[in-house]
């Protein structure tokens, strides 16, 4: 996964920003423009007033709103090749690395659609016994096997209390769990917010795929992972039990909620009326682009695709 993302020859590495209209998938704040007011007013209620990290923000959409609406010092890590090179002609403070960025006091590190693309591995169980999906390479072809289970994967299962299901295979997302460790062990944030899809560790049960693993190529899903490697996005839903563990564990108070629930505990509604309201009195291309606002705002919101992601804040005890 890793290196079909992000090696020399990776999706993220090639010559367009896959996050944005002409790539292959859209986050919130490509989706509306006014995704970045409701985070800045997050940050308004809990006095963040300092330094703010964005980890991966690939075309700068949320952080250029976050800039309009709050005037925070931004300093931004992407990894990405390509992402890279356009967020430093847009004159953003950008770095390639987290122990790049300046020693300085941060209140806030924040994340959109990151950690679904941190490498993970898989976990199956057999006969009671854990196993790890590996890839098998041949000369001309790759193919699937399976092997005796790392004893770091397996302490990581065992550790957030996943019980086997059958034929259910377990995305073993221990590399988020180092990478928290290292963010926070570098910044020290007063703060963390992490947004992506996932689910909390009872509610995989109910999902009806073997495997949370997919593929996203031109806005659609693009099957089998290893048929197309560094071609696709490889992509995956969070563990977010085990994101409230490892934050839990490292002093923070953590809360959960849906994307549409955040909105609206922090201005959609009364916003959003204010929108519809500029739109009854508009006109000629005025009233268009209105309309365009309000469809935006309406699928950050919508609780079947991505208003039902997850917004995980998180305070340093």
């Amino acid at each position: 996964m890793e290196e079909c993302l992000y090696s020399e020859y990776g999706f993220f590495n090639t010559t367009k920003i896959r996050s944005s209209k002409d790539g292959d998938f859209l986050t919130s704040p490509e989706v509306s423009n006014y995704f970045g007011l409701f985070i800045s007013n997050w940050m308004d209620s809990k006095k963040i007033k300092n330094n703010v990290v964005e980890v991966g923000p690939g075309t700068g959409s949320l952080a250029t709103q976050i800039k309009n609406y709050s005037q925070k010092n931004l300093f931004l890590i992407e990894k990405s090749e390509t992402a890279f090179l356009s967020l430093k002609e847009k004159e953003f403070n950008v770095f390639k690395s987290i122990d790049m960025v300046p020693s300085e006091e941060i209140d806030l590190i924040y994340m959109n659609e990151v950690l679904d693309n941190i490498a993970c591995s898989i976990g199956v169980s057999k006969e009671k016994k854990w196993f790890e999906k590996v890839i098998k390479i041949d000369t001309e072809s790759l193919s699937y096997n399976l092997v005796p289970m790392r004893a770091e994967s397996l302490s990581w299962i065992q550790q957030n209390n996943i019980e086997p299901l059958d034929d259910i295979e377990v995305e073993i997302q221990r590399n988020i769990t180092t990478y928290l460790g290292e963010i926070v062990e570098q910044f020290n944030p007063k703060f963390l917010l992490i947004i992506d899809y996932g689910y909390e560790a009872h509610e995989r049960k109910g999902k009806p795929y073997k495997s949370l693993i997919r593929t996203y190529k031109n806005h659609h899903l693009a099957g089998e992972t290893i048929l197309q490697p560094t071609s696709t996005d490889i992509t995956y839903d969070i563990n977010f039990t085990s994101v409230k563990n490892s934050l839990s564990e490292l002093g923070f108070d953590v809360e959960l909620s849906s994307q549409k629930e955040f909105l609206e505990q922090h201005g959609f509604l009364t916003f959003y009326k204010k929108i519809q309201s500029e739109f009854q009195n508009a006109d000629g291309l005025d009233k268009l682009k209105i309309k365009s606002d309000l469809v935006g705002l309406e699928a950050i919101r919508n609780e079947r695709g991505l208003g039902g992601f997850k917004i995980l804040t998180a305070k340093k005890i």
